[in-house]
């Protein structure tokens, strides 16, 4: 009987290339999720229907991606260097950290207020960032909270800064433990899961470029009309033309097979008429030139 051997190396988390892997897990990590939670969020909220959200095509929003490292990063630095040791639950007990938080002074729960104020704050400035970049760089609105009060530009509103401090509390007292923990595991087994993410980060940057060509388009035609361009309804757009242009092609070719047999028949009837015009009664090949004159002086 034969046994498998996995080899394992466990990577410092907090050396420069354990953090960058843990770091690059929560950005495909957390884009991954955001884009699942996107998808169900315009179907039964916003939209109503199935719709591929964000700027790229693959099942991936990378602004949840660079939040979720955001968040990871603020509770790291909250939990690790304001926490007093031993005022937290046993949740956070040392299996989830990988030094003592002992250079804290406070307790536990007021550093969680902290925490999730500036996390619900990082968030917000986070999105209106990157609203701000494709609007001012790309002509491009990824999302439009301007129906919404209290918005700003369109691009943040206080009902979505709520909803990233409930998301940030959640993360702060239930997911922080199990995603150091999932983090720990996966520099444990580095080699199997650093070759899936080099894989899935690939696929990321050529997904990630041919995006960038169809917002180059985009672009274009928002400085020409010197507007913003809703990136969804645009990209719905041309789902529905091609889908048309698709469909006429279709009924096309059936008409064209449907006249075949009718044309066909016409043919014969036309070549008929026509070969009494040459000698014996042969038609010229179509790489022959010939003509019922040129045939008769040959034949001569």
């Amino acid at each position: 009987m034969h046994s498998i051997v996995i080899f394992t190396e466990t990577i410092n988390p907090n050396s420069p290339f354990g953090l960058f892997l843990t770091y690059l897990y929560l950005f495909i990590i957390g884009s991954f999720i955001g884009w699942v939670l996107e998808v169900f969020f315009r179907r039964f909220v916003s939209m109503k229907r199935w719709i591929n959200p964000g700027f790229l095509k693959g099942p991936c929003i990378p602004l949840y991606g660079f939040g979720i490292c955001v968040l990871h990063f603020i509770s790291e630095i909250c939990f690790k260097y304001m926490t007093l040791e031993g005022s937290y639950p046993p949740m956070y007990g040392l299996k989830y950290v990988d030094n003592p938080a002992t250079l804290g002074s406070l307790n536990f729960y007021w550093v969680s207020v902290i925490a999730i104020l500036i996390i619900g704050i990082s968030l917000t400035l986070v999105e209106y960032i990157a609203g701000l970049i494709f609007i001012k760089g790309f002509h491009i609105r990824l999302w439009d909270y301007s129906r919404m009060k209290g918005n700003l530009q369109g691009i943040i509103c206080p009902v979505f800064s709520v909803i990233w401090l409930v998301g940030g509390t959640l993360y702060w007292f239930l997911l922080r433990p199990f995603i150091s923990d999932l983090i720990m595991f996966f520099n444990t087994y580095m080699w199997i899961f650093t070759f899936i993410l080099g894989g899935c980060f690939f696929i990321l940057i050529l997904d990630f470029i041919m995006s960038i060509k169809l917002a180059v388009t985009v672009t274009k035609e928002g400085k020409l009309h010197n507007a913003v361009v809703n990136y969804d309804k645009f990209r719905n757009k041309l789902k529905e033309v091609g889908k048309k242009e698709t469909k006429m092609t279709a009924i096309l070719e059936s008409i064209n097979n449907s006249l075949e047999p009718i044309k066909h028949k016409l043919k014969e009837k036309k070549d008929n008429i026509t070969k009494h015009l040459y000698i014996d009664n042969e038609l010229p090949t179509k790489n022959n030139s010939e003509t019922p004159r040129t045939k008769s002086k040959d034949k001569e």
